[in-house]
């Protein structure tokens, strides 16, 4: 009987192209084409140079995905900023200081599946090529638990394999798991509209809130 109904939970998994299209139209209706979101960071560990009272920073994330620009600008301690901006997917670059390993991993992912939702006029493509290049199967496709949830994943199974991660109600994007370029095992969650987190090797590094910035004046 349990087998049967396992059998029965796997036929109604979609298709990796059939959840790729729905997820590309749900990222082609919440375009982030340019916006700009007021930030709150906290950290479980900040880099050696980076003592915030209170264990969290504040910033802004600028987002302009037609351009496949985005920056974060953290204010720290006595006034100094630091800023880590991804360029077209290539890297992420610190200025005003050293490099964050954590906050550029946020940058890979999150700023990817963002500039992904333009993709050149044609979402799947960009999402498509975004996703192959974090080296994600897009032949593969599961149902498995993220957190407390029931996802879809794109991506072959396993624990250290990468995958992208869409809801299974309404075909948003949750996050993604992938490999960093030392092997370092990265995931991005998408916890609600204003919030992420990002986890390195099973441990929670970074939960960020993104607020839409009020407009000046207001």
């Amino acid at each position: 009987m349990k087998t049967f109904l396992i059998a029965v939970v796997l036929s109604f998994v979609l298709a990796p192209s059939a959840l790729l299209r729905r997820n590309a139209a749900w990222l082609a209706e919440h375009p982030a084409a340019k916006l700009e979101y007021s930030t709150q960071l906290l950290a479980t560990h900040f880099p050696i140079d980076i003592k915030p009272a209170g264990g969290s920073l504040q910033g802004k994330w600028q987002i302009d995905a037609k351009a496949q620009s985005c920056t974060l600008v953290l204010s720290l301690p006595g006034g100094e900023e630091r800023a880590y901006t991804w360029k077209g997917g290539v890297e992420v670059k610190a200025q005003g200081g050293g490099g964050w390993p954590e906050v550029e991993a946020l940058l890979w992912g999150a700023c990817g599946i963002w500039a992904a939702g333009v993709g050149g006029g044609e979402p799947r493509v960009g999402l498509e090529r975004f996703l192959s290049s974090m080296q994600i199967n897009l032949k593969a496709s599961e149902l498995r638990l993220l957190g407390r949830e029931v996802v879809y994943a794109v991506g072959a199974t396993g624990e250290r394999t990468p995958q992208y991660w869409i809801d299974k109600e309404d075909y948003s994007a949750r996050g993604l798991r992938w490999l960093g370029a030392a092997g370092t095992l990265w995931e991005l969650r998408l916890k609600q509209s204003d919030r992420m987190e990002l986890w390195r090797e099973g441990q929670l590094a970074l939960r960020v809130w993104a607020r839409p910035a009020k407009p000046k004046g207001k």
